[in-house]
C-alpha cells in the first residue's frame, strides 16, 4: 500500500505563524529574565523566581506578569504544532490493479485504478470503461 500525504497550505501557513509567534514570545521572555539570572549560582530556581516576579509593559496599555506572557507563548507554540500536525491528510492507496473493458471493442486491459473516462489501448476511442475484475 502506498501512502499519499496531502498538505493544506492554509493550515501550514497558520501553524507555522503560530509556532513562530510562540517561539519568539518564549525567547523574549527568556531574554528578559536572563539579565537578572545570568551570573547566579542556582540558575534554574533564580530564573523561575525572576519569571514569577517580573512584569512587562505592553505599549503603556497593559502591565502583564512575565508568567502570563510565558503561558501565552507556550499556548501559541503548542497550538502551532497541533495545527501543523492536523493540516496533513494521509491516504493509503492499495497497489492492486483493476481490469477495465471497452464497451465498443470488448477488449480488456489492466489499469492501476478505475477511471471514469479512459482511452482504450486497442480501438483508441475515448470511452467510459466498465470494471470487470478488481484485486488482481
Amino acid at each position: 500500500m502506498r501512502r499519499i500525504i496531502r498538505r493544506k497550505l492554509s493550515g501550514q501557513v497558520l501553524g507555522a505563524l503560530l509556532f513562530i509567534i510562540g517561539l519568539s514570545i518564549l525567547l523574549g521572555v527568556l531574554l528578559k529574565a536572563w539579565s537578572g539570572v545570568s551570573t547566579s549560582q542556582n540558575f534554574f530556581s533564580d530564573l523561575w523566581a525572576n519569571i514569577l516576579a517580573e512584569q512587562v509593559n505592553i505599549g503603556s496599555l497593559a502591565i502583564l506578569k512575565l508568567t502570563y506572557v510565558t503561558i501565552i507563548g507556550a499556548v501559541f507554540f503548542v497550538l502551532g504544532i497541533v495545527v501543523l500536525g492536523f493540516s496533513r491528510q494521509i491516504f493509503y492507496v492499495s497497489g492492486e490493479s483493476v481490469w477495465l473493458q471497452c464497451p465498443y471493442c470488448k477488449n480488456s486491459w489492466r489499469a492501476r485504478r478505475a477511471v471514469g473516462w479512459a482511452e482504450c489501448p486497442y480501438c483508441r476511442k475515448f470511452v467510459q470503461p466498465q470494471v470487470k475484475k478488481t484485486g488482481t
